[in-house]
Protein backbone atom coordinates (compact mmCIF):
# COMPACT_ATOMS: atom_id res chain seq x y z
CA UNK A 1 0.00 0.00 0.00
CA UNK A 2 2.66 2.30 0.86
CA UNK A 3 4.71 1.83 -2.79
CA UNK A 4 1.65 2.78 -3.84
CA UNK A 5 1.00 6.14 -2.37
CA UNK A 6 4.52 6.76 -2.82
CA UNK A 7 4.44 6.20 -6.78
CA UNK A 8 1.00 8.33 -6.82
CA UNK A 9 2.91 10.82 -5.44
CA UNK A 10 5.77 10.56 -7.43
CA UNK A 11 3.23 10.59 -10.53
CA UNK A 12 1.45 13.76 -9.20
CA UNK A 13 4.89 15.25 -8.99
CA UNK A 14 6.43 14.62 -11.94
CA UNK A 15 2.93 15.99 -13.57
CA UNK A 16 3.33 19.43 -11.86
CA UNK A 17 6.94 19.83 -12.93
CA UNK A 18 5.83 18.80 -16.52
CA UNK A 19 3.58 21.48 -16.39
CA UNK A 20 5.26 24.01 -15.33
CA UNK A 21 7.27 23.66 -17.75
CA UNK A 22 4.87 24.39 -20.59
CA UNK A 23 4.67 28.05 -21.10
CA UNK A 24 0.61 28.79 -21.46
CA UNK A 25 0.03 25.62 -20.95
CA UNK A 26 -4.01 25.22 -21.06
CA UNK A 27 -5.21 22.66 -19.22
CA UNK A 28 -8.92 21.44 -19.63
CA UNK A 29 -11.00 18.33 -18.14
CA UNK A 30 -13.90 16.06 -19.95
CA UNK A 31 -15.63 12.55 -18.76
CA UNK A 32 -14.50 11.35 -22.18
CA UNK A 33 -12.08 12.46 -24.97
CA UNK A 34 -12.16 10.71 -28.49
CA UNK A 35 -8.60 10.98 -30.78
CA UNK A 36 -9.81 10.61 -34.30
CA UNK A 37 -12.92 12.07 -36.40
CA UNK A 38 -12.93 9.39 -38.44
CA UNK A 39 -16.86 8.31 -38.61
CA UNK A 40 -16.24 5.82 -36.12
CA UNK A 41 -14.99 8.82 -33.67
CA UNK A 42 -17.98 10.25 -34.30
CA UNK A 43 -20.41 7.43 -34.16
CA UNK A 44 -18.76 6.95 -30.38
CA UNK A 45 -19.32 10.65 -29.85
CA UNK A 46 -23.04 10.46 -30.52
CA UNK A 47 -23.12 6.91 -28.68
CA UNK A 48 -21.78 8.71 -25.63
CA UNK A 49 -23.53 11.42 -26.22
CA UNK A 50 -27.26 9.76 -26.11
CA UNK A 51 -26.50 7.37 -23.65
CA UNK A 52 -26.15 10.53 -21.49
CA UNK A 53 -26.45 13.82 -22.39
CA UNK A 54 -24.40 15.25 -19.54
CA UNK A 55 -21.01 13.81 -20.19
CA UNK A 56 -18.36 16.38 -21.18
CA UNK A 57 -17.20 14.61 -24.27
CA UNK A 58 -14.40 16.09 -26.37
CA UNK A 59 -13.77 14.82 -29.96
CA UNK A 60 -10.14 15.55 -31.61
CA UNK A 61 -7.94 14.85 -34.51
CA UNK A 62 -4.25 15.47 -35.18
CA UNK A 63 -5.57 17.16 -38.71
CA UNK A 64 -8.01 19.22 -40.70
CA UNK A 65 -9.66 16.03 -42.04
CA UNK A 66 -13.30 15.85 -40.20
CA UNK A 67 -15.03 12.62 -41.09
CA UNK A 68 -12.00 10.50 -42.36
CA UNK A 69 -12.32 8.36 -45.01
CA UNK A 70 -15.74 8.95 -45.54
CA UNK A 71 -15.18 12.60 -45.75
CA UNK A 72 -11.26 13.69 -46.35
CA UNK A 73 -10.45 10.33 -48.00
CA UNK A 74 -13.89 10.17 -50.58
CA UNK A 75 -15.70 6.78 -49.75
CA UNK A 76 -18.14 7.42 -47.54
CA UNK A 77 -19.85 4.43 -46.27
CA UNK A 78 -20.03 2.14 -49.59
CA UNK A 79 -18.20 -0.68 -48.29
CA UNK A 80 -21.35 -2.78 -46.82
CA UNK A 81 -21.76 -6.01 -47.28
CA UNK A 82 -25.06 -6.91 -46.33
CA UNK A 83 -26.99 -3.39 -46.07
CA UNK A 84 -29.82 -5.17 -43.43
CA UNK A 85 -26.86 -5.23 -40.77
CA UNK A 86 -26.74 -1.41 -40.81
CA UNK A 87 -28.16 0.96 -38.69
CA UNK A 88 -27.78 3.62 -35.58
CA UNK A 89 -25.41 6.31 -36.72
CA UNK A 90 -24.68 5.35 -40.60
CA UNK A 91 -28.19 5.03 -41.26
CA UNK A 92 -29.45 8.24 -39.35
CA UNK A 93 -26.15 9.78 -41.71
CA UNK A 94 -27.28 8.00 -45.29
CA UNK A 95 -30.91 9.46 -44.46
CA UNK A 96 -29.50 12.68 -43.60
CA UNK A 97 -27.78 12.76 -47.38
CA UNK A 98 -31.02 11.20 -48.75
CA UNK A 99 -32.89 14.47 -47.68
CA UNK A 100 -30.33 16.64 -49.34
CA UNK A 101 -30.94 14.65 -52.54
CA UNK A 102 -34.64 14.10 -52.18
CA UNK A 103 -34.56 10.52 -52.56
CA UNK A 104 -36.51 8.14 -50.19
CA UNK A 105 -33.40 5.79 -50.09
CA UNK A 106 -29.62 6.49 -47.88
CA UNK A 107 -27.38 7.26 -49.91
CA UNK A 108 -23.95 6.00 -49.31
CA UNK A 109 -21.30 8.11 -51.06
CA UNK A 110 -22.81 11.71 -51.21
CA UNK A 111 -20.60 14.32 -52.21
CA UNK A 112 -17.80 15.21 -49.63
CA UNK A 113 -19.58 18.57 -48.69
CA UNK A 114 -23.02 16.97 -48.11
CA UNK A 115 -21.24 14.10 -46.13
CA UNK A 116 -19.60 16.42 -43.86
CA UNK A 117 -21.86 18.92 -43.03
CA UNK A 118 -24.29 15.86 -42.51
CA UNK A 119 -21.60 14.62 -40.16
CA UNK A 120 -21.60 17.88 -38.50
CA UNK A 121 -25.44 18.74 -38.21
CA UNK A 122 -25.28 15.29 -36.21
CA UNK A 123 -22.78 16.32 -33.41
CA UNK A 124 -24.73 20.13 -33.55
CA UNK A 125 -27.65 18.05 -31.84
CA UNK A 126 -25.44 17.58 -28.47
CA UNK A 127 -23.66 20.56 -27.44
CA UNK A 128 -22.01 18.44 -24.72
CA UNK A 129 -20.20 17.41 -27.71
CA UNK A 130 -17.14 19.58 -28.43
CA UNK A 131 -14.53 19.30 -31.72
CA UNK A 132 -11.35 20.72 -31.82
CA UNK A 133 -9.23 19.52 -35.52
CA UNK A 134 -5.87 20.43 -35.85
CA UNK A 135 -4.86 19.06 -32.24
CA UNK A 136 -2.50 16.59 -32.69
CA UNK A 137 -1.14 14.23 -29.96
CA UNK A 138 2.01 16.04 -29.07
CA UNK A 139 5.23 14.34 -30.24
CA UNK A 140 7.72 15.36 -27.51
CA UNK A 141 8.30 13.34 -24.34
CA UNK A 142 5.39 13.47 -21.15
CA UNK A 143 2.35 13.33 -23.87
CA UNK A 144 0.29 11.27 -21.82
CA UNK A 145 0.23 10.76 -18.08
CA UNK A 146 -0.54 7.32 -16.53
CA UNK A 147 -1.20 6.58 -13.18
CA UNK A 148 -1.06 2.59 -13.04
CA UNK A 149 -3.60 0.97 -15.84
CA UNK A 150 -5.29 4.65 -15.83
CA UNK A 151 -4.65 7.37 -18.45
CA UNK A 152 -5.74 10.84 -16.50
CA UNK A 153 -4.14 12.97 -19.32
CA UNK A 154 -3.04 13.59 -23.10
CA UNK A 155 -1.26 16.24 -24.52
CA UNK A 156 -1.31 18.00 -27.57
CA UNK A 157 -0.01 20.56 -29.80
CA UNK A 158 2.52 21.12 -32.00
CA UNK A 159 5.26 23.13 -30.17
CA UNK A 160 5.89 23.23 -26.41
CA UNK A 161 4.21 26.65 -26.16
CA UNK A 162 0.84 25.85 -27.71
CA UNK A 163 0.11 22.71 -25.80
CA UNK A 164 -3.39 21.41 -24.27
CA UNK A 165 -3.73 19.18 -21.45
CA UNK A 166 -6.80 17.04 -21.94
CA UNK A 167 -7.80 15.30 -18.85
CA UNK A 168 -10.77 12.72 -18.96
CA UNK A 169 -11.75 8.99 -16.97
CA UNK A 170 -12.15 7.74 -20.47
CA UNK A 171 -10.44 7.97 -23.66
CA UNK A 172 -11.20 6.73 -27.28
CA UNK A 173 -8.65 6.36 -29.90
CA UNK A 174 -10.37 6.28 -33.23
CA UNK A 175 -7.93 7.62 -35.35
CA UNK A 176 -6.46 5.17 -38.14
CA UNK A 177 -3.02 5.69 -36.77
CA UNK A 178 -3.43 4.08 -33.38
CA UNK A 179 -1.04 6.67 -31.71
CA UNK A 180 -3.34 7.36 -28.61
CA UNK A 181 -2.64 3.32 -27.85
CA UNK A 182 1.17 3.60 -29.06
CA UNK A 183 1.37 6.46 -26.43
CA UNK A 184 -0.53 4.22 -23.77
CA UNK A 185 2.21 1.40 -24.27
CA UNK A 186 -0.55 -0.86 -25.26
CA UNK A 187 0.88 -4.00 -27.03
CA UNK A 188 0.28 -3.94 -30.86
CA UNK A 189 1.50 -5.21 -33.93
CA UNK A 190 1.13 -4.53 -37.58
CA UNK A 191 1.91 -6.70 -41.47
CA UNK A 192 0.95 -10.26 -40.93
CA UNK A 193 0.56 -12.71 -38.38
CA UNK A 194 1.85 -16.62 -39.63
CA UNK A 195 -0.72 -19.42 -40.48
CA UNK A 196 0.34 -21.08 -37.31
CA UNK A 197 -0.31 -18.62 -34.72
CA UNK A 198 -3.87 -18.67 -34.57
CA UNK A 199 -4.23 -21.68 -37.14
CA UNK A 200 -5.59 -19.43 -39.69
CA UNK A 201 -6.09 -20.75 -43.57
CA UNK A 202 -5.21 -17.30 -44.79
CA UNK A 203 -2.51 -16.60 -42.95
CA UNK A 204 0.78 -14.89 -43.25
CA UNK A 205 2.45 -14.83 -46.42
CA UNK A 206 0.84 -16.47 -49.64
CA UNK A 207 3.74 -17.21 -51.35
CA UNK A 208 1.41 -19.12 -54.38
CA UNK A 209 1.13 -17.33 -57.51
CA UNK A 210 -2.70 -16.02 -57.81
CA UNK A 211 -3.94 -14.82 -60.77
CA UNK A 212 -6.00 -12.34 -59.81
CA UNK A 213 -4.82 -8.57 -59.51
CA UNK A 214 -1.24 -10.13 -60.89
CA UNK A 215 0.69 -10.13 -63.99
CA UNK A 216 0.33 -12.63 -66.40
CA UNK A 217 1.91 -16.05 -66.15
CA UNK A 218 1.84 -16.98 -70.07
CA UNK A 219 3.37 -13.49 -70.58
CA UNK A 220 5.40 -12.46 -67.19
CA UNK A 221 6.81 -9.04 -67.58
CA UNK A 222 10.29 -8.75 -66.83
CA UNK A 223 11.52 -7.25 -62.56
CA UNK A 224 14.99 -5.84 -63.89
CA UNK A 225 16.95 -3.11 -66.33
CA UNK A 226 19.25 -5.01 -68.73
CA UNK A 227 21.75 -4.80 -66.04
CA UNK A 228 20.31 -6.51 -63.51
CA UNK A 229 18.75 -3.95 -61.39
CA UNK A 230 15.49 -3.87 -59.99
CA UNK A 231 12.97 -1.81 -61.97
CA UNK A 232 11.00 0.80 -59.53
CA UNK A 233 8.08 -0.17 -57.48
CA UNK A 234 9.39 -3.42 -57.10
CA UNK A 235 11.28 -5.30 -54.03
CA UNK A 236 13.75 -8.05 -54.62
CA UNK A 237 12.94 -11.08 -53.71
CA UNK A 238 12.81 -13.90 -53.00
CA UNK A 239 9.36 -14.31 -51.41
CA UNK A 240 9.55 -15.79 -48.03
CA UNK A 241 7.89 -19.45 -47.03
CA UNK A 242 4.70 -19.85 -47.61
CA UNK A 243 2.54 -18.74 -44.16
CA UNK A 244 5.08 -17.11 -42.61
CA UNK A 245 5.08 -13.60 -40.73
CA UNK A 246 5.99 -10.18 -42.00
CA UNK A 247 5.60 -6.47 -41.25
CA UNK A 248 4.24 -6.16 -44.52
CA UNK A 249 0.83 -4.15 -44.92
CA UNK A 250 -1.46 -4.04 -47.95
CA UNK A 251 -1.21 -0.99 -49.93
CA UNK A 252 -2.24 2.12 -49.18
CA UNK A 253 -4.18 4.41 -51.63
CA UNK A 254 -5.99 7.61 -52.26
CA UNK A 255 -9.20 7.48 -53.58
CA UNK A 256 -9.87 10.02 -56.42
CA UNK A 257 -12.98 10.82 -57.55
CA UNK A 258 -13.48 10.84 -60.92
CA UNK A 259 -15.76 11.84 -63.73
CA UNK A 260 -16.17 12.41 -67.66
CA UNK A 261 -18.99 15.38 -67.72
CA UNK A 262 -17.06 17.96 -68.75
CA UNK A 263 -18.34 21.06 -66.72
CA UNK A 264 -17.26 19.30 -63.81
CA UNK A 265 -14.03 17.62 -64.74
CA UNK A 266 -10.43 19.02 -63.99
CA UNK A 267 -7.43 17.62 -65.68
CA UNK A 268 -4.87 14.95 -63.94
CA UNK A 269 -2.19 16.56 -61.94
CA UNK A 270 1.17 16.50 -63.06
CA UNK A 271 2.89 15.91 -59.62
CA UNK A 272 6.00 17.33 -59.15
CA UNK A 273 9.61 15.59 -60.06
CA UNK A 274 7.81 13.49 -62.32
CA UNK A 275 9.68 10.92 -64.75
CA UNK A 276 8.55 8.86 -67.03
CA UNK A 277 10.48 6.45 -66.90
CA UNK A 278 9.89 5.91 -63.27
CA UNK A 279 6.56 3.70 -64.48
CA UNK A 280 8.63 1.58 -67.19
CA UNK A 281 7.08 -1.14 -65.14
CA UNK A 282 3.63 0.26 -66.09
CA UNK A 283 4.68 0.23 -69.69
CA UNK A 284 6.02 -3.18 -69.49
CA UNK A 285 2.68 -4.52 -68.07
CA UNK A 286 1.08 -2.67 -70.93
CA UNK A 287 2.86 -4.18 -73.88
CA UNK A 288 2.21 -7.63 -72.14
CA UNK A 289 -1.85 -6.66 -72.13
CA UNK A 290 -1.26 -5.81 -76.08
CA UNK A 291 0.91 -9.22 -76.88
CA UNK A 292 -1.28 -11.55 -75.06
CA UNK A 293 -4.30 -10.42 -76.92
CA UNK A 294 -6.18 -9.44 -73.60
CA UNK A 295 -6.47 -5.83 -75.07
CA UNK A 296 -4.67 -5.53 -78.18
CA UNK A 297 -5.44 -1.80 -79.12
CA UNK A 298 -4.43 -1.17 -75.68
CA UNK A 299 -6.72 -1.61 -72.12
CA UNK A 300 -9.29 1.05 -71.09
CA UNK A 301 -8.86 3.24 -67.83
CA UNK A 302 -11.40 1.29 -65.97
CA UNK A 303 -9.43 -1.97 -66.64
CA UNK A 304 -6.10 -0.11 -64.76
CA UNK A 305 -7.90 0.77 -61.90
CA UNK A 306 -11.62 0.13 -61.08
CA UNK A 307 -14.02 3.13 -61.83
CA UNK A 308 -16.76 2.02 -59.22
CA UNK A 309 -20.01 4.23 -59.56
CA UNK A 310 -20.63 6.62 -55.99
CA UNK A 311 -22.49 4.04 -53.72
CA UNK A 312 -26.59 5.30 -54.04
CA UNK A 313 -25.15 8.30 -55.22
CA UNK A 314 -28.50 9.67 -57.14
CA UNK A 315 -26.50 11.95 -60.16
CA UNK A 316 -24.67 8.87 -61.35
CA UNK A 317 -21.67 10.93 -62.56
CA UNK A 318 -18.83 10.34 -60.03
CA UNK A 319 -16.76 7.61 -59.52
CA UNK A 320 -14.77 6.41 -57.21
CA UNK A 321 -11.04 5.35 -58.03
CA UNK A 322 -10.12 1.90 -56.65
CA UNK A 323 -7.56 -0.38 -57.62
CA UNK A 324 -8.49 -3.43 -60.14
CA UNK A 325 -7.77 -6.69 -61.35
CA UNK A 326 -5.09 -4.76 -63.05
CA UNK A 327 -1.49 -5.57 -61.81
CA UNK A 328 -0.60 -2.24 -61.62
CA UNK A 329 -3.14 -0.10 -60.29
CA UNK A 330 -3.72 2.73 -58.16
CA UNK A 331 -2.51 1.19 -54.48
CA UNK A 332 0.16 1.96 -53.81
CA UNK A 333 2.65 -0.69 -53.22
CA UNK A 334 6.19 -1.12 -51.00
CA UNK A 335 5.98 2.23 -49.85
CA UNK A 336 4.44 2.57 -46.41
CA UNK A 337 6.63 0.53 -44.75
CA UNK A 338 7.93 3.31 -41.59
CA UNK A 339 4.59 4.87 -41.49
CA UNK A 340 3.00 3.17 -38.85
CA UNK A 341 5.30 4.21 -35.83
CA UNK A 342 6.78 7.25 -38.10
CA UNK A 343 6.81 10.83 -36.97
CA UNK A 344 4.28 13.44 -38.36
CA UNK A 345 6.65 14.34 -40.84
CA UNK A 346 7.64 11.04 -41.64
CA UNK A 347 4.11 10.08 -42.47
CA UNK A 348 3.84 12.96 -44.87
CA UNK A 349 6.75 12.11 -46.77
CA UNK A 350 5.22 8.51 -47.30
CA UNK A 351 1.71 10.41 -47.98
CA UNK A 352 4.21 12.46 -51.01
CA UNK A 353 5.31 9.02 -52.28
CA UNK A 354 1.94 8.05 -52.47
CA UNK A 355 0.10 11.17 -54.38
CA UNK A 356 3.41 11.16 -57.01
CA UNK A 357 2.72 7.36 -57.43
CA UNK A 358 -0.85 8.08 -58.25
CA UNK A 359 -0.95 11.29 -59.80
CA UNK A 360 2.11 9.85 -61.63
CA UNK A 361 0.25 6.81 -63.03
CA UNK A 362 -2.51 9.17 -64.77
CA UNK A 363 -0.14 11.29 -65.62
CA UNK A 364 1.38 8.53 -67.64
CA UNK A 365 -1.31 6.55 -69.16
CA UNK A 366 -3.00 10.08 -70.16
CA UNK A 367 0.23 11.57 -72.15
CA UNK A 368 3.08 9.30 -72.92
CA UNK A 369 3.65 8.47 -76.32
CA UNK A 370 4.53 4.86 -75.57
CA UNK A 371 0.98 4.55 -74.11
CA UNK A 372 -1.70 2.64 -76.64
CA UNK A 373 -3.76 5.49 -78.14
CA UNK A 374 -6.95 3.22 -76.83
CA UNK A 375 -5.49 3.66 -73.35
CA UNK A 376 -4.25 7.44 -73.70
CA UNK A 377 -7.91 8.94 -75.78
CA UNK A 378 -9.94 6.74 -72.84
CA UNK A 379 -7.82 7.86 -69.84
CA UNK A 380 -7.98 11.62 -71.34
CA UNK A 381 -12.45 11.27 -71.05
CA UNK A 382 -11.64 11.06 -67.11
CA UNK A 383 -11.01 14.13 -64.92
CA UNK A 384 -10.73 14.46 -61.06
CA UNK A 385 -14.16 16.12 -59.75
CA UNK A 386 -13.77 19.75 -59.83
CA UNK A 387 -16.33 20.01 -57.03
CA UNK A 388 -14.99 17.64 -54.31
CA UNK A 389 -12.09 18.79 -52.12
CA UNK A 390 -11.42 22.43 -54.18
CA UNK A 391 -9.36 23.62 -51.07
CA UNK A 392 -6.70 20.78 -52.39
CA UNK A 393 -6.52 20.66 -55.75
CA UNK A 394 -9.73 18.38 -56.21
CA UNK A 395 -7.48 16.21 -54.84
CA UNK A 396 -8.72 13.82 -51.48
CA UNK A 397 -7.46 15.04 -48.14
CA UNK A 398 -6.73 11.32 -46.31
CA UNK A 399 -4.12 8.78 -47.68
CA UNK A 400 -6.57 5.72 -47.27
CA UNK A 401 -4.24 3.87 -44.29
CA UNK A 402 -6.44 0.28 -45.28
CA UNK A 403 -4.08 -1.19 -42.55
CA UNK A 404 -1.66 0.14 -39.55
CA UNK A 405 -1.09 -0.59 -35.98
CA UNK A 406 -3.52 -3.71 -34.83
CA UNK A 407 -3.74 -3.77 -30.69
CA UNK A 408 -3.23 -6.61 -29.20
CA UNK A 409 -5.78 -7.51 -26.32
CA UNK A 410 -6.40 -10.77 -23.84
CA UNK A 411 -8.18 -11.78 -26.76
CA UNK A 412 -7.43 -11.29 -30.70
CA UNK A 413 -10.65 -11.92 -33.32
CA UNK A 414 -8.72 -13.99 -35.81
CA UNK A 415 -9.99 -15.67 -38.94
CA UNK A 416 -11.65 -18.68 -36.90
CA UNK A 417 -14.31 -16.23 -35.44
CA UNK A 418 -15.23 -14.80 -38.71
CA UNK A 419 -18.28 -16.93 -38.90
CA UNK A 420 -21.40 -16.26 -40.08
CA UNK A 421 -24.31 -17.07 -37.32
CA UNK A 422 -22.22 -17.90 -34.91
CA UNK A 423 -23.70 -16.78 -31.74
CA UNK A 424 -21.50 -14.30 -29.49
CA UNK A 425 -22.60 -13.72 -26.39
CA UNK A 426 -20.32 -10.30 -26.09
CA UNK A 427 -21.49 -8.80 -29.48
CA UNK A 428 -21.61 -5.11 -30.16
CA UNK A 429 -22.60 -5.05 -34.04
CA UNK A 430 -22.73 -6.99 -37.13
CA UNK A 431 -19.74 -7.61 -39.94
CA UNK A 432 -20.54 -8.60 -43.52
CA UNK A 433 -17.69 -7.71 -45.49
CA UNK A 434 -15.61 -10.50 -46.71
CA UNK A 435 -12.06 -10.83 -45.98
CA UNK A 436 -10.52 -8.18 -48.15
CA UNK A 437 -6.57 -8.04 -48.93
CA UNK A 438 -5.08 -6.07 -51.49
CA UNK A 439 -1.87 -6.76 -52.22
CA UNK A 440 0.56 -6.62 -50.16
CA UNK A 441 3.79 -6.58 -51.91
CA UNK A 442 5.40 -6.54 -55.36
CA UNK A 443 8.79 -8.28 -55.57
CA UNK A 444 10.95 -9.54 -58.49
CA UNK A 445 10.64 -13.68 -58.63
CA UNK A 446 12.23 -16.20 -61.25
CA UNK A 447 10.24 -16.92 -63.78
CA UNK A 448 9.50 -20.47 -65.06
CA UNK A 449 12.56 -20.14 -67.71
CA UNK A 450 14.65 -20.66 -64.27
CA UNK A 451 16.74 -17.66 -65.30
CA UNK A 452 14.64 -14.46 -65.76
CA UNK A 453 13.53 -12.18 -62.59
CA UNK A 454 9.60 -11.44 -63.29
CA UNK A 455 7.33 -9.25 -61.74
CA UNK A 456 4.63 -10.80 -59.20
CA UNK A 457 2.02 -9.10 -57.07
CA UNK A 458 1.74 -11.17 -53.40
CA UNK A 459 -1.40 -11.29 -50.42
CA UNK A 460 -4.03 -10.16 -52.15
CA UNK A 461 -7.22 -12.25 -51.91
CA UNK A 462 -10.88 -11.31 -51.63
CA UNK A 463 -13.07 -13.90 -50.30
CA UNK A 464 -15.95 -14.59 -48.03
CA UNK A 465 -16.56 -15.45 -44.31
CA UNK A 466 -17.25 -19.34 -42.91
CA UNK A 467 -20.92 -19.36 -42.82
CA UNK A 468 -23.79 -19.02 -45.71
CA UNK A 469 -24.95 -15.76 -44.68
CA UNK A 470 -21.62 -13.49 -44.73
CA UNK A 471 -22.15 -11.86 -41.86
CA UNK A 472 -20.78 -12.28 -38.22
CA UNK A 473 -21.25 -10.84 -34.60
CA UNK A 474 -18.42 -8.46 -33.43
CA UNK A 475 -17.39 -9.30 -30.06
CA UNK A 476 -16.70 -6.46 -27.61
CA UNK A 477 -12.98 -7.56 -26.84
CA UNK A 478 -12.07 -6.27 -30.39
CA UNK A 479 -12.26 -2.69 -28.19
CA UNK A 480 -10.24 -3.47 -25.32
CA UNK A 481 -6.24 -3.14 -24.91
CA UNK A 482 -4.87 -5.87 -21.87
CA UNK A 483 -6.29 -5.70 -18.55
CA UNK A 484 -2.67 -5.30 -17.42
CA UNK A 485 -1.93 -2.33 -19.56
CA UNK A 486 -4.65 -0.05 -19.69
CA UNK A 487 -7.98 0.08 -18.29
CA UNK A 488 -10.07 3.49 -19.75
CA UNK A 489 -8.63 3.20 -23.76
CA UNK A 490 -11.13 1.87 -26.35
CA UNK A 491 -9.89 1.18 -29.63
CA UNK A 492 -12.32 0.83 -32.07
CA UNK A 493 -10.38 1.22 -35.35
CA UNK A 494 -6.84 -0.18 -34.64
CA UNK A 495 -8.64 -2.94 -32.78
CA UNK A 496 -7.75 -6.45 -31.34
CA UNK A 497 -7.41 -8.44 -34.60
CA UNK A 498 -5.44 -10.24 -36.74
CA UNK A 499 -4.72 -9.31 -40.22
CA UNK A 500 -6.77 -11.55 -42.03
CA UNK A 501 -9.83 -10.90 -39.87
CA UNK A 502 -8.82 -6.99 -40.10
CA UNK A 503 -9.31 -7.40 -43.44
CA UNK A 504 -12.90 -8.01 -43.07
CA UNK A 505 -13.41 -5.85 -40.16
CA UNK A 506 -11.50 -2.73 -41.64
CA UNK A 507 -14.36 -1.04 -43.70
CA UNK A 508 -15.77 2.25 -42.06
CA UNK A 509 -19.73 0.82 -41.79
CA UNK A 510 -17.82 -1.91 -39.55
CA UNK A 511 -16.05 1.07 -37.95
CA UNK A 512 -18.92 3.10 -37.34
CA UNK A 513 -20.83 0.46 -35.08
CA UNK A 514 -17.33 -0.46 -33.09
CA UNK A 515 -17.13 3.51 -32.22
CA UNK A 516 -20.32 3.03 -31.08
CA UNK A 517 -20.07 -0.11 -28.78
CA UNK A 518 -16.66 2.33 -27.88
CA UNK A 519 -18.94 5.30 -27.00
CA UNK A 520 -21.73 3.63 -25.14
CA UNK A 521 -19.03 1.36 -23.18
CA UNK A 522 -17.33 4.61 -21.56
CA UNK A 523 -20.54 5.82 -21.21
CA UNK A 524 -21.01 2.86 -19.13
CA UNK A 525 -17.89 2.59 -17.54
CA UNK A 526 -18.06 6.45 -16.14
CA UNK A 527 -21.66 5.60 -14.49
CA UNK A 528 -20.75 2.83 -12.43
CA UNK A 529 -17.35 3.53 -11.86
CA UNK A 530 -15.61 0.71 -13.30
CA UNK A 531 -12.81 -0.18 -15.69
CA UNK A 532 -13.97 -0.49 -19.74
CA UNK A 533 -12.93 -4.31 -19.50
CA UNK A 534 -15.40 -4.50 -16.79
CA UNK A 535 -18.57 -2.81 -18.42
CA UNK A 536 -21.35 -5.59 -17.99
CA UNK A 537 -22.18 -7.13 -21.89
CA UNK A 538 -25.66 -7.28 -21.08
CA UNK A 539 -25.95 -3.32 -19.78
CA UNK A 540 -24.00 -2.81 -22.79
CA UNK A 541 -26.00 -4.61 -25.08
CA UNK A 542 -28.88 -2.67 -24.20
CA UNK A 543 -28.06 0.15 -24.40
CA UNK A 544 -26.60 -0.89 -27.97
CA UNK A 545 -29.98 -1.62 -28.60
CA UNK A 546 -31.69 1.33 -27.80
CA UNK A 547 -29.25 3.04 -30.59
CA UNK A 548 -30.75 0.57 -33.03
CA UNK A 549 -27.51 -1.42 -33.26
CA UNK A 550 -28.09 -4.88 -35.13
CA UNK A 551 -27.01 -7.15 -32.08
CA UNK A 552 -27.06 -10.42 -33.33
CA UNK A 553 -27.88 -12.12 -36.89
CA UNK A 554 -30.29 -13.81 -37.49
CA UNK A 555 -32.36 -11.85 -35.48
CA UNK A 556 -33.22 -14.00 -32.37
CA UNK A 557 -29.57 -15.63 -32.69
CA UNK A 558 -28.53 -16.05 -28.84
CA UNK A 559 -32.20 -16.44 -27.49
Amino acid sequence: YQRRVRDRFISHLRYLLFLLCIVDAVVVNYDVVIYGATPSGIAAALAAAKIDSSLRIALLDATSNFGGMSVAGGIGLRDIGNVATINGTALEWGMLNAQYYKVVYPVWQPDMYVGEANFKALLAKYPSIHLSLETPLYEGTNNIRKVGTTIESITTGKSPIDLTTWEAKVFIDASYEGDLAIAAKVSFTYGRESKDQYKEEYGGVRAKYTSWGNFMSSYPVKATYDNGTVLPYLNPGPLAPEGSADDKMMGYSYRLCVTTREDNKAPFPKPPGYNADDFILLQRYLDSLKVSGKYPNGPPLGFIVDLLNYRSYPKGDKFDVCDSQSAFTSDVINLNAGYVTGTYAQRQAIASKHYYYIAGLLTYLSTDPRVPEATRNNTLKYGLCKDQWPENGHWPLQLYVREGLRIIGDNVFNQNDLVGERCTNNSIGLGSWGIDIHVVQRVSVLGEDGKTLVADNEGQMMTGIYGSSGVYELPYTLLLPKRSEVTNLLVPVCNSASHVAYASVRVEPTFMQLGEGAGAAASLAIQQGISVQDVPIKDLQISLTKLGINLHWPKGNCI
